[in-house]
């Protein structure tokens, strides 16, 4: 078999990845947080926090999709969202780190 100069164009895999922070931009995302949340009310934090997210609106599991009740438009997801959220508990920005 001839190959004409066809070439096989590899991308490694970390080229899909989505890009990471690294430790001093995580440094200062967690100042911003916590300064958000000790000088704004947590309506208004909340609000900051999640501007621009849209909810999932289905997902898959086991070849089935599954629909997700959670939006925005829903009048009781921001208060259920809240409520959540002990009173006492401020130093909720470094928890998924």
């Amino acid at each position: 078999m001839e190959m004409d100069g066809v070439g096989i164009e590899r991308q490694s895999s970390i080229e899909n990845e989505p890009r990471t922070l690294d430790i001093h931009q995580i440094g200062f995302a967690r100042e911003a947080a916590l300064y958000v949340v000790n000088t704004r009310g947590i309506e208004e934090a909340l609000r900051i926090f999640t501007e621009g997210l849209e909810p999932v609106v289905s997902c898959m599991q086991g070849g089935q999709s599954n629909s997700v009740g959670h939006s925005e438009e829903d009048g009781n997801y921001r208060n259920n969202v809240v409520a959540k959220i002990p009173a006492g508990l401020r130093d909720i920005v470094s928890a998924p780190f």
